[in-house]
């Protein structure tokens, strides 16, 4: 079973008509055998985002320091301590301390949003695998599986969607729009955005209204979640 995509693939999967994607993806309808998953696994990698340490808050507060108008800044403090007056050093000291301490707040929230984002994928699918139904941690999801959704289900990975029953989905983490937009499997233009893609589900998201199904065409880093967390 061989496929015409490979890691990072570009394909504009939103495009495509249903049996195109299946086609693509060599995604039969009885669903993939577990001996192609794991030679997909193999290629693909696991349905997991990228990790990395985070950085401890002593790193995070020293980096506010690495700017080059901070290095104004301590110049010029340095030289109001030796030939002006040293008031005035005390002020700028105290504006480049509040400055670090501001940017290391920030920087930690920003690292736990990350961590987050982390746990979103560690939920489990239902995909239909040797011709049956299975349920599975959504981490052994590869692309050409089959899955299907309902109402309260989190999205595991990106999906085409294949079919969908009064589907409505909530995207505000990767579009900022507060509202559940509806979803079908209608082939849309090449040149839209993630956001206005009605045929495709992203990891992340969450149904919340109606079901659906659809094929997986990106897993881990290449999602769309996935390269929010590389940013």
């Amino acid at each position: 079973m061989m496929m015409a995509t490979s890691p990072g693939d570009t394909t504009a999967w939103h495009a495509l008509t249903a049996d195109g994607v299946a086609g693509e993806l060599a995604s039969p309808p009885e669903g993939l055998t577990e001996a192609e998953v794991a030679r997909r696994r193999e290629v693909f990698g696991t349905n997991t985002l990228p990790r990395k340490r985070p950085p401890t808050i002593l790193e995070v507060f020293l980096r506010q320091f690495a700017s080059p108008l901070i290095y104004v800044l301590l110049a010029a403090g340095i030289i109001s301590i030796l030939f002006a007056d040293p008031t005035d050093a005390v002020f700028i000291f105290a504006v480049i301390l509040i400055n670090a301490i501001v940017g290391t707040i920030q920087e930690a929230r920003a690292e736990r949003s990350a961590t987050a984002l982390q746990q979103i994928l560690r939920v489990h699918a239902r995909v239909r695998r040797d011709g049956r139904e299975t349920t599975v941690p959504a981490e052994d999801l590869v692309p050409g599986d089959r899955v299907a959704l309902e109402s309260g289900d989190r999205i595991p990975a990106d999906i085409r969607l294949l079919r969908a029953r009064t589907l409505e989905v909530d995207e505000s983490h990767l579009t900022g729009e507060s509202r559940a937009v509806g979803k079908n499997p209608d082939p849309v233009d090449e040149s839209l955005s993630p956001g206005d893609r009605q045929n495709m589900l992203y990891a992340g998201s969450t149904i919340m209204r109606g079901r659906g199904a659809g094929i997986v065409v990106a897993t881990g880093q290449h999602t769309e979640l996935g390269q929010i967390a590389l940013t």
